[in-house]
């Protein structure tokens, strides 16, 4: 794992409050972002835009708490959580004064590619800021992802993919 990785994934813990780790997929949509993003920020800008990111992203994750059932804790984070975070900082970067942001504030602006998550489309989920939707579909599973990469088959079933 390169640096950059370590930094991601470090930084993204931290922001999130995650002590459990954070998986390699979960920085996918990060790896554009460096420390002197942050550090270029204006106080009240990284504040705005990492608090937006952190509470967006837990209410996104929370919602799916009931599907696990009583007492089985919390769910893990997934890229939809990701996006929508992103989609609020955005939006708490969108909020700030036009006169008073920084120079990286406008730049990270117009370099982000995923909607606010106040813009047109805001019920859409899943990824939609980052890829098309069936190429995300169709990607293929990693070691660290939630998911098996195989649909599970019943006893004596044999797969109808093979």
């Amino acid at each position: 794992m390169s640096k950059h990785e370590t930094w991601l994934k470090k930084t993204l813990a931290d922001i999130l409050g995650e002590d459990r780790g954070i998986p390699d997929y979960m920085i996918d949509r990060l790896r554009a972002f460096t420390p002197e993003d942050l550090d270029e920020l204006r106080v009240n800008e990284r504040e705005a835009a990492l608090s937006a990111f952190a509470r967006v992203a837990r209410q996104s994750r929370d919602a799916r708490g009931g599907e696990l059932g009583e007492g089985a804790g919390r769910p893990a984070y997934v890229d939809g959580d990701i996006d929508w975070g992103l989609r609020a900082a955005k939006s708490a970067l969108e909020e700030q004064p036009a006169g008073e942001m920084s120079e990286k504030a406008l730049e990270l602006l117009s370099d982000c590619t995923c909607p606010a998550a106040t813009g047109p489309n805001p019920g859409i989920d899943g990824g939609s800021g980052y890829d098309d939707v069936e190429p995300a579909l169709e990607r293929e599973s990693r070691e660290d992802d939630p998911v098996p990469s195989e649909p599970a088959t019943g006893a004596g079933e044999r797969d109808p993919r093979a």
